[in-house]
């Protein structure tokens, strides 16, 4: 039996005040969210609907679509926005497989995009720019960018995401058990305690979650036993999620009490205001990827998409991704938090990352995708 996200299906709209703007914005069918940020606050009408935007401005404004949360964006933009106070921004939050397929019909109807597009799918990404999707664009600060983290300077990494384990402190201590530390851990725990863990172990929902058919198909890469590993999460009536927000939630608050490949930097947040969550690096290894950002062909302002590309990458714009977010910088020349020094200096030999390029579209090979799919199922299933 394989529990799915309910919450997968509707979603809770949710408000920021940025600067001098407080914008309530419609819910449209979509899973989309969008917020208008505007400093100063000189917005003339409202927007919802990501394929037609209905904003008028009496200053310029940057359309962007993104796949991280608004509540986790929102200090970058807000930084953006004190060195450029009259470029407004329209961030719609979207699924990533939905960003992808707007993207293409925008193309295909001739009608203009967004002007930048930030996606957690490096693969989906990958292959808007490897069929022309992507403007290209060079500044110093893409120069500044390591050479695995761009390409044909026209997609580029804006951070580096580990998947983490994370489990509920009081859980543990309450049964005086360890929380497992590598993924042959995992396994045995679940092994050993089957009863104590039925129904409180969460991971991705690979079938609807991008970044988690990515992390699957990493671990596939570098542990033999990933299959058995997903047969014991099957045994385990393992809950699935198509993102990481609820699966923290639900943890923190005993729901369920251990956690598998979910997202480093939104864990890393939720522990400053949740100190029952615990976040585990695996010690056998640590895969990493990378929101890959592209400014698209037929944007409508692909120059205000540059222009806020480079403040991400900038020192400034990384330590704030880096600071208020917990996305790990890309760039080597900005100082590392204590969380990113974790990850790149003591575990380094052990970091799997994704580099930016073609070699990501091996996992959108849809006879390959399938058969991995086909595999899962039947290991959540127990059928060999």
């Amino acid at each position: 039996m394989i529990l799915r996200d309910p919450e997968f299906y509707s979603m809770i709209s949710r408000r920021i005040c940025i600067g001098l703007c407080f914008i309530a914005l419609t819910m449209q069918a979509s899973s989309a969210l969008a917020e208008v940020f505007t400093y100063p606050a000189l917005r003339t009408t409202q927007v919802a609907d990501p394929e037609q935007s209905l904003l008028t401005y009496a200053q310029p404004t940057a359309v962007i679509y993104g796949s991280a949360d608004i509540g986790a964006f929102a200090p970058v933009i807000e930084e953006f926005q004190q060195e450029n106070p009259f470029i407004a921004i329209e961030y719609h939050q979207l699924q990533t497989l939905e960003m992808y397929d707007i993207t293409q019909r925008q193309r295909a109807n001739g009608e203009a995009t967004a002007d930048l597009i930030i996606s957690s799918s490096m693969d989906l990404q990958m292959k808007l720019a490897n069929d022309g999707y992507a403007t290209s664009y060079q500044s110093t600060e893409t120069q500044a960018l390591p050479n695995w983290a761009r390409w044909h300077n026209e997609a580029f990494a804006v951070t580096q995401e580990p998947a983490v384990i994370a489990y509920n402190r009081a859980f543990f201590r309450e049964h005086d058990l360890e929380p497992p530390r590598t993924r042959e851990d995992f396994i045995a725990l679940l092994d050993k305690h089957d009863d104590l863990f039925s129904e409180k172990v969460t991971t991705y929902d690979i079938e609807r979650s991008g970044v988690g058919f990515l992390f699957l198909a990493r671990d596939e890469r570098f542990f033999p036993g990933i299959w058995d590993f997903v047969r014991t999460l099957g045994q385990s009536k393992v809950k699935l999620y198509s993102n990481t927000s609820p699966m923290l939630e639900k943890i923190a608050s005993g729901q369920v009490v251990l956690g598998y490949n979910l997202l480093g930097s939104y864990a890393e947040t939720f522990t400053q205001r949740n100190p029952n969550l615990g976040v585990i690096l695996p010690d056998d290894f640590i895969v990493v990827y990378s929101r890959i950002a592209i400014i698209p062909r037929g944007a409508r302002n692909p120059d205000l998409g540059g222009r806020f590309l480079d403040f991400m990458l900038s020192i400034k714009g990384q330590t704030v991704l880096q600071n208020e977010g917990n996305f790990n910088p890309v760039r080597p020349d900005v100082p590392p938090s204590t969380f990113s020094s974790l990850i790149f200096d003591r575990y380094g030999e052990r970091v799997r990352s994704f580099p930016v390029g073609p070699g990501l579209l091996v996992y959108l090979d849809q006879a390959k995708r399938q058969r991995f799919l086909r595999r899962w199922q039947d290991a959540l299933l127990n059928r060999r």
